[in-house]
């Protein structure tokens, strides 16, 4: 099997779990069971690993960051109180967030739970130009 064949099937698998269409384990199984098929040996390390930091994604703890990293932002974004207020409590979840993302070691996951911050800091911004901020 060509790699390309190999990240094809991975990156449907992601996507197709990410709209809940596709049980992760049995992906990650499937997925576990083609890499010996892999034909360049380097690739093969390639192909375990990306299949090993998924299965790491969906341990309890990373989990349970990733939700409150998403309640944070959810609570940031309240359509509620003036401007300034908005833009502090818009401030606020961007730290919190940024601290959920520090209790990992994980460069990816650190870079999934930031990735909520982007929307609030462009929400935020478009609130201080409103201001004058």
């Amino acid at each position: 099997m060509q790699y390309d064949e190999f990240l094809a099937r991975y990156k449907s698998a992601q996507r197709g779990w990410r709209l809940g269409a596709v049980d992760a384990q049995e992906a990650l199984a499937a997925l576990r069971g083609v890499v010996p098929e892999i034909d360049d040996a380097r690739l093969r390390q390639t192909a375990a690993f990306l299949i090993e930091r998924w299965a790491a994604q969906l341990s309890p703890e990373v989990r349970e960051r990733r939700e409150r990293a998403q309640r944070i932002a959810a609570a940031a974004e309240l359509d509620e109180g003036d401007a300034r207020e908005r833009i502090a409590r818009l401030e606020q979840g961007i730290r919190g967030i940024t601290a959920v993302s520090r209790e990992t070691d994980d460069e990816s996951e650190q870079n999934a739970v930031l990735a909520l911050n982007e929307p609030l800091a462009q929400l935020a911004n478009s609130w201080r130009a409103d201001v004058g901020d």
